[in-house]
């Protein structure tokens, strides 16, 4: 763990992580009434199948032309759209191209450059994943991320 995983910068900036240590014992009664809110919530928004198979049989971004991080954009997608992640989804989408191999792959501006069709043809969303993938990269784009390390 590395205090960027956190995010702090000081000492004090612990204190509300120090606090979760006397839920660890209960993790298996706390999440799984959290996590349920959470599935409801994305499905609500997002329809039931896409949330049960949107992954099916994704390439990884190295197996995608052009690297499109098809996997982690859709998921970027899903956050903004269903829990209005907005910010950190956009944030997160911007270090593509950006965050080595820590956030591997690229965004989706060049999709009119690129034929999906070959990498998605086992996904059962194949045809609308090109649409989502522009959607998102309307929402999400903006100014270029660098690591934190890296700036």
């Amino acid at each position: 763990m590395h205090t960027r995983s956190l995010g702090a910068a000081k000492p004090e900036d612990f204190d509300e992580h120090l606090k979760t240590l006397e839920l660890v014992d209960r993790a298996s009664s706390i999440l799984p009434p959290i996590l349920a809110r959470l599935e409801s919530e994305a499905i609500a928004t997002l329809g039931e199948d896409w949330v049960k198979s949107w992954q099916t049989n994704l390439p990884t971004f190295n197996q995608t032309p052009g690297e499109v991080n098809i996997r982690v954009i859709l998921w970027l997608w899903n956050l903004a759209i269903a829990y209005d992640l907005v910010d950190y989804a956009k944030m997160r989408y911007n270090l593509l191209g950006n965050g080595n191999h820590w956030f591997p792959g690229n965004k989706a501006d060049r999709l009119n450059e690129l034929d999906l069709q070959q990498c998605l043809a086992h996904n059962p969303y194949a045809d609308k994943i090109p649409q989502l993938l522009e959607q998102a990269h309307q929402l999400l784009a903006g100014a270029e991320v660098k690591r934190l390390s890296q700036s």
